[in-house]
């Protein structure tokens, strides 16, 4: 992977359009991995949640019901859950550091805490990560569509990407044949034993 694409705003060029798409593809498969890694690990931090006997990381274990958990049941966890959200729950457990020019919150208290603080952050971030898959098919699936709209997919692309989706693509006006020119080689040559 590209590491400009890594960047909030970043342009690149591409040889030609198979490299833009593959691009995509990585990005694509890099995204899933990275959601299920997050979901393997908020799976095993909502079952100690479960087992804890703090009561407010416990509560985080229930938010997410068990099997033969009734809709009833659902609608309680969700109607204490709107309660908590008056509580402004997320102010609760950090401590912010902060500059001019950032802030930075970190995680503060007991293990209970900490671990109640994560749960959140990667509910937020899973969800976050869900919702740009989406994007990212949809733009591999315009990409790959550019040549039915009349563009050459062996010229070279620049793509304009903000926080990893592409943005704007523009088509060089660079002729191929300056880029195949790089190098020249001799038609002839003569080769001869050094002594």
């Amino acid at each position: 992977m590209r590491e400009e694409l890594g960047l909030a705003n970043s342009v690149m060029t591409f040889e030609n359009l198979n490299e833009v798409l593959a691009l995509m593809d990585q990005s694509v498969e890099n995204h899933s991995k990275v959601v299920k890694r997050y979901e393997d690990r908020l799976g095993i931090l909502l079952r100690l949640a479960r087992e804890s006997t703090d009561s407010r990381l416990k509560s985080l274990g229930n938010q997410i019901p068990g099997p033969g958990a009734s809709n009833g049941e659902q609608q309680d966890q969700k109607k204490k859950k709107d309660d908590k959200k008056k509580e402004s729950p997320e102010d609760r457990g950090w401590v912010v550091l902060s500059s001019e020019d950032h802030d930075l919150k970190l995680a503060a208290g007991s293990e209970a805490a900490i671990i109640s603080n994560e749960i959140s952050i990667l509910f937020k971030v899973i969800e976050s990560l869900k919702a740009k898959l989406p994007a990212l098919e949809a733009a591999r699936k315009l990409l790959s569509e550019l040549p039915s709209q009349g563009f050459d997919a062996n010229s070279r692309f620049r793509v304009v990407f903000k926080d990893g989706l592409p943005k704007y693509v523009l088509p060089s006006a660079e002729a191929r044949t300056a880029q195949h020119n790089k190098f020249w080689y001799a038609e002839t040559f003569r080769i001869a034993v050094l002594k």
